[in-house]
């Protein structure tokens, strides 16, 4: 019945050793230098049955992840071989195609508990009615389905339509992101802490590879990223534009008009105008599919008063992950929209605020004068300020003393105060980040 399938479920005829060897993800995985995996799965009640929901953007290792999470349920005897089933979405026509496919596996298993992974479920249109149909029917009252996806709105949204059908376990949505620099520096020197120098060094690497390990492995064998490897991504990041109807023209003019503005404050409306061909809704529609697809970040202007956002008010946009910085600088080279231009402050600006997006909410702060990143974490106001150069002015500090918790990030390895406000080189704060009281970027977002 899954002969389509097969390719992805070896562990049925073949074994887990065999699985292991064979299967295309986990050999892949075997076949890098620097191999990780996302751990979600740790946090995951595997004895409580329910819908789960997996998102992050694509090719951050969501897929390989969840074939990991088979192995061990497999080593651990979680459940029978038979009563799992890896159901990838790139071949399913439509929703009575995986309605039938679904209900192949479960009427299999109608007496025993059961993993079902179903990757990648928002290729197929209407699918949320087949696993609401199936939710009701009673068929996930005595296993697990996961649904993964890397468009994070879509597939929340439609989890709403589930109230009362998603199980009883204390955490049912989990977010995979690029690995942090911290956990870069993790993976490439596992061995001890590094100094501030080496930390430096590692974190140029960062700022080329970023999180995605692909990249990481070419940079670590080949001292570059390879062509292709920036051809992959940036065919992910077409084809799932065109996926939604989207045209390659607008979306190299949205691109183009974000990373030629930096990190200087923006409307919708000035960003419409930088591009000249589109109307606002159709900016804003392009933008937040990029945030939808973990490539985008926005920040609203703080309001202390109130603790949030003024979300009328002109915003900074940053690309979330170096590497996908990389890819689209050099896509927009290639496409002739861009000459050769150093963007590295506005990209080691960016990489402050997506870390700071990880483990908290993320804004900037615009009275007389600017603050890069206002970090709310625990309902607690941290004002940061980045540098990334070797001079710093007074009026670097002048904002941040209007705040009690302020740190101005710096290029130097200096750590210490200037005029009672505390200095910290960027990658050694980076490297700290998560030590701060947040919880891990593997669990939920």
């Amino acid at each position: 019945m899954f002969n389509a399938y097969d390719n992805h479920n070896l562990y049925k005829t073949n074994g887990l050793a065999e699985f292991q060897q064979l299967d295309p993800h986990l050999h892949a995985l075997s076949q890098l230098k620097y191999q990780y995996s996302p751990t979600w799965w740790n946090n995951l009640s595997l004895e409580t049955p329910g819908i789960y929901i997996l998102t992050g953007g694509r090719q951050v290792g969501k897929s390989t992840s969840c074939k990991l999470l088979i192995t061990h349920c497999l080593k651990e005897k979680k459940f029978d071989s038979e009563a799992i089933f890896y159901l990838p979405c790139d071949e399913i026509f439509d929703a009575k195609d995986l309605s039938r496919v679904i209900r192949s596996f479960l009427d299999k298993n109608n007496d025993r508990p059961f993993l079902l992974i179903v990757d990648e479920v928002t290729f197929v249109k209407e699918w949320d009615r087949v696993i609401k149909a199936l939710a009701d029917e009673g068929h996930f009252a005595r296993g697990l389905c996961l649904l993964t996806g890397s468009d994070t709105l879509i597939l929340k949204e439609a989890a709403m339509r589930f109230p009362g059908r998603r199980g009883n376990a204390s955490q049912v949505d989990f977010h995979v992101y690029p690995l942090s620099f911290s956990e870069y520096v993790d993976l490439v020197h596992p061995r001890a802490k590094p100094n501030l120098q080496n930390l430096s060094n590692y974190f140029n690497h960062y700022l080329q590879c970023g999180g995605y390990l692909r990249a990481i492995n070419n940079l670590a064998v080949h001292g570059e990223i390879l062509p292709a490897t920036f051809l992959t991504y940036e065919q992910w990041i077409r084809g799932d534009f065109l996926k939604h109807k989207k045209t390659e023209e607008n979306l190299l003019n949205v691109l183009h008009a974000l990373l030629t503005t930096g990190v200087s404050q923006i409307s919708y409306s000035g960003l419409t105008q930088k591009i000249g061909l589109i109307s606002k809704d159709t900016t804003i529609d392009y933008c937040r599919l990029l945030e939808r697809m973990d490539i985008l970040i926005d920040l609203q202007a703080f309001d202390q008063n109130k603790k949030q956002g003024f979300p009328r008010k002109a915003r900074k946009f940053h690309f979330f992950d170096p590497f996908i910085y990389q890819t689209i600088l050099r896509w927009l080279q290639k496409e002739g929209y861009l000459n050769h231009v150093n963007f590295e402050a506005a990209l080691v600006e960016s990489c402050v605020a997506s870390h700071c997006h990880r483990y908290g909410k993320t804004f900037y702060f615009k009275g007389q004068g600017e603050i890069d990143v206002i970090w709310l974490r625990n309902k607690k106001i941290k004002a940061i300020e980045v540098k990334w150069s070797e001079n710093l002015r007074s009026v670097d500090l002048k904002m941040l003393k209007h705040f009690e918790d302020s740190t101005i990030l710096r290029k130097s390895e200096y750590e210490g105060e200037v005029d009672g406000v505390v200095c910290k080189p960027i990658y050694q704060f980076l490297y700290h980040i998560a030590e701060l009281g947040m919880a891990s970027s593997q669990g939920t977002e």
